[in-house]
């Protein structure tokens, strides 16, 4: 099959690429107890962290939704590629901002007693549902992206990768 898939342009690649990174060093930093957060410096980072990523992914959304477009399916892509391709991503996009979102509630009822109990207890169901969901949508992105390469050899990888030796 000839490559038939746009490639992404440098704003788009850079922000996907660096998006990868901050979430690849937010799970390899992750904390290994709420407990960490008494350190007021450590608890500055993660705040900071997390608005920061969550800036990111607002910012790559809206990039994406109006400027770049979010898909570089080709136009003969079946109707199961196209909606698996848009539940992964809504799933990934969905779980970042419920990560960011649930660890800034963490953030927030360790610094406010009266938060805590039910609150605080929600607020980790919630990270941790979504810190378990996250690497198995990404997983299956990935695979997605290696079947575009390896089955349909459509050059939807390559459109974000650029030419890859394989």
């Amino acid at each position: 099959m000839k490559l038939t898939a746009e490639p992404h342009g440098f704003a788009t690649k850079g922000i996907h690429w660096v998006s990868a990174a901050l979430l690849g060093y937010g799970y390899l930093k992750g904390l290994d107890s709420v407990s960490q957060l008494a350190d007021p410096a450590l608890l500055q980072f993660e705040v900071t962290f997390a608005v920061l990523l969550g800036a990111l992914f607002l910012l790559r959304w809206i990039w994406t939704k109006r400027v770049a477009g979010a898909t570089r399916l080709p136009q003969d892509a079946p109707g199961w590629e196209r909606a698996a391709s848009q539940a992964v991503h809504v799933g990934l996009y969905a779980s970042v901002f419920l990560i960011v979102l649930s660890g800034l509630g963490i953030a927030l009822g360790f610094t406010t007693p009266v938060l805590g109990g039910v609150f605080m207890s929600a607020m980790i169901g919630l990270h941790e549902v979504a810190l378990t969901v996250l690497p198995m949508l990404l997983l299956t992105h990935l695979a997605g992206a290696l079947w575009h390469k390896v089955v349909r050899r459509d050059g939807v990888l390559e459109s974000m990768t650029g030419r890859l030796p394989i």
